[in-house]
């Protein structure tokens, strides 16, 4: 009690002296000192209490130290003053014993730092240190040690203490102080501390570096010498932070469409100018050795300490080694023999295994520039239309394809004029990825959203084609129509005959159905589920909802169970057909009108194979194709088995990365043997076929060609000329061992994922290692799961057909090949996995997932069409359009027929669309699990084509699926970022497919009640959705306006019942700018539709659910797009479930996606590789 009464004594005496304290020095120096002893008493008690009276926010005490402390000019007060809040602060203040430490940390020390904060603590001292510092007498080590360690524990409490530093000028006064005091082994730990937190700021460690920070580490770690200590550690790390510009600058251009000001840019070039003059700067002044002498003893080191050091100079290298005279000083200074030497003593822990990576990358980059063994472009280019203006209806050259030609690219103008631009690696809509693209004209400030451009009433009036199902009966209904459409159409028949001679000898891509000419003149938050946990009564409001749904649902499917479910059909086409006798004798045929006339010469009664050769035989391709796999021909579907997750061995990883940096020192060991060359063959079959102009009849005789074995050669064959085959050389670099390089899309130099090529002449039970070795992506599913996929025909012989989940020692890492197209001094990857084939001589294909070509699905189509009951279903198919090389725009359109209580012109529109990246080709199996149930009789199924009417694009990117592109298609361009200002010349089929919705916007005044867009994620796993919310938005405006939550939020709630891959936390409702081109936001935006989706599934398979730990088989995928029209058949009734929801559930909904819920939540493209993230709006 007495200690308490003393200091409440000594606190109000240096409060009675604050009014005029250089007036009472000797009286604030006597009751500063003795509080200052009290603080640092050695009795634990008296410290503690002390400590504890002064911490306490509501008595001042800090304040008023702090206030004495500004206002006292002499060193001896300051020193006494400045040491309270030293012990204030201290790590160990009052306490003893390290969990002790912690505890009283938490309880004390941390208000207090927070307590100086907001008290511009760090400021007053940094100007108390500047201006002792400029003093001509010096200032006392004792004064200068409290205030250097308050700074030092302020520097990493205060977020902005490197601004206030700036803002102050005081990053040379504290080099000054370095630079004076680096062999005071008292100041040096603090000083590191503080230079810790200057050292990772862009502008300080510029203003650092130009002031010659980089001599005066180099005498700091010499003073320190090479034994391992925690100055030694801090030392280290300040060089790491400030070499690390190449990081720097390899995020720069993620951020740059963000920089809106030119001054801005301009200002962070510099700065990167400036941080790179750092490495230079080490280089030159021998401090490579130094690291490098440090890192040699690292056998000496022990614990942590051992891999601390040992992580900030490797990184502290690897940023040198980014500088051209970095690398030389590493070479010059024996360091890719340490480095080579560390790879090979490397402890087998697994707290290393980060480490070696990075040892590898130094010595990649510092080894003599290796490049692929190929040309720079592909082997094929495609010759893109050439337009005079940006709405020219005229073009100069032919659309085709040919060896070597020069692409137009250059001279393309893109959808808003300019000149088109490729785009990078990323997953779809927010992808696999996250998108870092972003349309040029997209405007600025908070409020600027780029106007849509509106098509002629009169041109979108063309698309009435298209709606062929909504004519009416009656007479009076007919009239109305013949008057409205007919005269219209007469006109544009005549633009299809007359309008279109302009265009020459390309008027034919810009046909629908060779009939009709078509022309145009042209939140910041999200919802994410996953960082919010719903209350008990948002649960039971969804589960309420969600049940009553269900509920209703299985009533009508045990209504349709207990009777015939088609009696109702039956009597509606009874009447229709005696109320209109024409459609009596043409009912069979209008219901299957073909619209497609690749498969117009297709003989009913034909075999599947026939068919599928047939179709493949009339694809028009840019890469010549030899003959059809065998895979494809027979349907392609997988297995239908539940394969677990590949387990990764860290071990195997090693060894693996470990024979990269062998194969990088000692090249010669390599057998470099080509055995597999796609350049070569295509000029041979150019050669070959010079003058042969006749028709392509592709076949597949693989059935014929196993048990057979080329004993020439005793090398695995490869083969990947068929659609969607991508490989472009092989070289065999060991006895089992190949590197296997990937095509580019077309048109391009990158984008290198999907895979799939033949393989045969192979011996049973024999271990082969394929290396791909061209890679681009900085991670992918390989190192967390996903296995290739392989087919074999001789199991498909013996009756065990299906692509099956194969491959072990499977690992992705960096190469010694550099990406000459990628960023400066970039690299590619390897994607890495060892087969075993179970037979001899078989003949097997690989690929990166299953497979759906465009043959396959006209072919399914086909199929479709044969066995659909058209008294049952209206199912038709249109060609929307043509390609860039001539190829169909297949169009499905699937509802219930016309009944005089259901007219189909009164239902709702969905509009549903896949594939725009082509190597999603897991969209195409979902989209395929749609179309097939759509077509059954499911009760769900009979409930969603009554109430809606289905328009469908199941292939919108068809030239990238054919040729075996990953991203783009002929034009090099992300399609599902041309949405918004899409070219009718460049990009037809995005052009023809939002005019659709639009004419159903406009023309029919009803706005469609969901699209959705199916994609394929590279980088997460399970299937999920993305939509479109106002409170979302990037955009003021929109988040201005509220919007109703069970609007979007109710699918995927519903998709999370039916759906046992679904995962509703991974949805996310964010509108972000860059997203703005994309099919999902374009279609909310500009037609006011609410439900907006694009559905993603994983490449991979699930981490949760009931298919936690296994792949996704083609079978789950089409499940999976089954499970979606179950969700549908559930918002049958919106009226009657929306009327039900009370105020009070409404408001609990919105706050689902409220913007402070949503402002927590991170951006998609914050997320990193380690997340599993890439999509269809991010680049897959």
């Amino acid at each position: 009690m007495a200690d308490d009464t003393l200091n409440d004594v000594l606190i109000d005496r240096l409060r009675s002296f604050l009014s005029k304290p250089n007036e009472n020095l000797d009286g604030i120096r006597s009751a500063a000192a003795r509080l200052h002893s009290r603080c640092a008493s050695q009795d634990k008690a008296t410290r503690e209490r002390t400590l504890e009276r002064v911490w306490r926010r509501h008595d001042g005490a800090i304040p008023l130290v702090l206030s004495l402390l500004e206002s006292v000019r002499d060193q001896v007060t300051c020193c006494s003053l400045a040491g309270i809040l030293h012990e204030c602060v201290s790590p160990r203040a009052g306490t003893s014993g390290k969990k002790k430490a912690q505890n009283h940390a938490v309880k004390y020390r941390s208000p207090a730092l927070s307590q100086l904060t907001s008290l511009n603590a760090t400021q007053l001292i940094i100007k108390l240190l500047m201006q002792l510092s400029g003093k001509e007498s010096q200032i006392s080590d004792m004064l200068l040690y409290e205030l250097v360690w308050i700074i030092a524990q302020l520097s990493q409490k205060d977020s902005k203490f490197s601004v206030k530093v700036r803002l102050t000028g005081s990053a040379r006064t504290f080099h000054n102080i370095l630079r004076l005091h680096y062999n005071n082994p008292k100041l040096l730990y603090p000083l590191l501390i503080v230079f810790k937190s200057l050292s990772r700021n862009v502008t300080t460690s510029t203003v650092l570096v130009k002031d010659g920070i980089v001599s005066t580490m180099e005498k700091v770690i010499v003073s320190i010498g090479y034994s391992p200590s925690p100055k030694l550690r801090l030392s280290l790390n300040v060089m790491h932070s400030l070499t690390r510009s190449s990081m720097f600058l390899y995020k720069l251009p993620n951020y740059i469409n963000f920089f809106f000001s030119v001054l801005i840019y301009v200002k962070y070039i510099k700065l990167i100018y400036f941080i790179e003059l750092c490495c230079t700067k080490m280089a030159k002044e021998d401090f490579v050795p130094l690291l490098l002498r440090i890192f040699e003893r690292w056998e000496r080191y022990n614990g942590k300490m051992r891999l601390r050091i040992l992580t900030y100079t490797i990184i502290t290298l690897k940023h040198l080694s980014n500088t051209k005279i970095g690398r030389k000083a590493i070479k010059s200074s024996n360091g890719l023999n340490l480095l080579y030497k560390f790879c090979v003593l490397c402890p087998n822990d697994r707290t290393y295994d980060s480490l070696l990576p990075r040892v590898a990358s130094i010595i990649g980059t510092c080894m003599d520039k290796k490049v692929l063994p190929i040309d720079t472009t592909g082997p094929v280019l495609f010759s893109l239309p050439v337009l005079k203006t940006e709405n020219s209806d005229t073009s100069d050259n032919t659309t085709g394809s040919g060896m070597r030609t020069s692409s137009s690219r250059e001279t393309t103008p893109s959808a808003d004029g300019s000149v088109a631009e490729s785009f990078d690696n990323n997953d779809d809509d927010d992808d696999d990825a996250s998108d870092k693209t972003q349309e040029s004209d997209a405007g600025h400030g908070p409020y600027a959203i780029p106007p849509p451009i509106l098509r002629d009433m009169d041109d979108l009036c063309q698309y009435a084609a298209f709606f062929q199902e909504n004519v009416v009966t009656s007479n009076q209904e007919a009239r109305t129509f013949e008057e409205k459409c007919i005269p219209r159409a007469k006109s544009y028949q005549e633009f299809g005959t007359h309008g279109c001679d302009s265009l020459g000898e390309h008027r034919d891509y810009w046909l629908i159905n060779d009939r009709d000419g078509l022309r145009s003149d042209s939140y910041l938050g999200s919802c994410h589920l996953q960082h919010q946990e719903p209350s008990n009564d948002e649960n039971s409001f969804w589960q309420k909802e969600v049940e009553r749904r269900l509920n209703n649902y299985m009533r009508t499917v045990r209504s349709h169970s207990s009777c015939s479910c088609y009696d109702v059909y039956k009597r509606e086409m009874t009447w229709k057909a005696s109320s209109d006798p024409a459609m009596n004798s043409n009912l069979q045929n209008s219901l299957h009108m073909m619209g497609l006339t690749i498969l117009s010469d297709i003989p009913k009664h034909s075999s599947v194979h026939y068919a599928y050769c047939a179709i493949a035989s009339k694809v028009n391709t840019v890469y010549p194709v030899v003959k059809v796999a065998y895979p494809d021909m027979v349907g392609g579907d997988g297995s239908g088995q539940l394969y677990p997750l590949h387990i990764k061995d860290r071990k195997v990883c090693r060894a693996k990365l470990m024979t990269s940096v062998e194969r990088a020192v000692h090249p010669h060991l390599l057998l470099d043997r080509v055995v597999y060359d796609l350049d070569g063959l295509i000029q041979q079959d150019a050669i070959a076929k010079g003058n042969d102009s006749g028709e392509k009849h592709l076949y597949n005789i693989d059935e014929r060609r196993v048990g057979h074995r080329d004993l020439l050669k005793h090398h695995l064959l490869f083969e990947s000329r068929f659609e969607s085959g991508n490989l472009r050389k092989v070289v065999q670099i060991g006895l089992h061992e190949y590197e296997l390089i990937l095509l580019p899309d077309v048109n391009s130099v990158k984008h290198h994922q999907w895979f799939y090529f033949e393989v045969s002449n192979m011996e049973a039970n024999v271990t082969y290692t394929f290396n791909i070795v061209n890679c681009e992506k900085q991670n992918s599913q390989f190192n967390y799961g996903m296995k290739p996929i392989m087919y074999s025909v001789i199991e498909a012989k013996e009756g065990r057909p299906g692509w099956v989940r194969a491959g072990s020692d499977i690992c992705y890492y960096r190469n010694n090949y550099q990406n000459l197209h990628g960023r400066s001094r970039s690299w590619y990857l390897t994607t890495s996995f060892s087969m075993t084939f179970p037979h001899d001589n078989d003949v097997c294909y690989i690929a990166y997932h299953f497979p759906y070509p465009y043959s396959l699905l006209m072919t399914q189509i086909w199929k479709w069409s044969l066995s659909v009951d058209p008294s049952l279903i209206y199912f038709r198919t249109d060609c929307l359009c043509y390609s860039l090389n001539n190829n169909e725009t297949p169009l499905l359109t699937i509802t219930s027929p016309d009944m005089e209580s259901n007219r189909i012109k009164d239902r709702e529109v969905v509009f549903l669309t896949a594939r725009v990246h082509p190597g999603e080709s897991n969209a195409s199996w979902v989209m395929h699990g749609t179309i097939q149930y759509l077509l059954s009789n499911a009760p769900a199924a009979i409930m969603v084509r009554n109430k809606f009417v289905f328009k469908i694009v199941p292939m919108l990117n068809m030239e990238g699926v054919i040729n075996g592109c990953h991203r783009c298609g002929l034009s090099d361009e992300d399609l599902n970022r041309r949405w918004s200002r899409p070219n009718q010349y460049l990009h037809p089929v995005i052009y023809h497919s939002k005019g659709l919705i639009e004419y159903c916007a406009r023309i029919m005044n009803k706005a469609p009640f969901m699209f959705c867009d199916y994609h394929g994620h590279s980088r997460r796993k399970n299937v999920f959705l993305y939509g479109c919310c106002n409170a979302g938005s990037w955009n003021q405006v929109d988040r201005s306006n509220s919007d109703d939550p069970v609007d979007y939020l109710m699918l995927p709630y519903l998709m999370q019942h039916f759906s046992k891959a679904f995962n509703l936390q991974a949805c996310n409702f964010r509108v972000e700018r860059m997203r703005e081109a994309t099919a999902r936001v374009t279609i909310w935006r500009e037609f006011g539709v609410k439900r907006s989706y694009t559905m993603e599934s994983s490449f991979c398979g699930c981490d949760q659910g009931f298919y936690q730990g296994y792949h996704l088989d083609t079978i789950h995928l089409k499940e999976i797009g089954a499970n979606f029209c179950e969700a549908m058949a559930c918002l049958k009734d919106e009226g009657g479930w929306k009327a039900d929801i009370t105020p009070e559930e409404a408001a609990r909904l919105a706050g689902l996606t409220s913007k402070e819920q949503l402002d927590e939540s991170p951006p998609m493209s914050e997320i990193s590789d380690n997340s599993d993230f890439s999509s269809d709006e991010d680049f897959h």
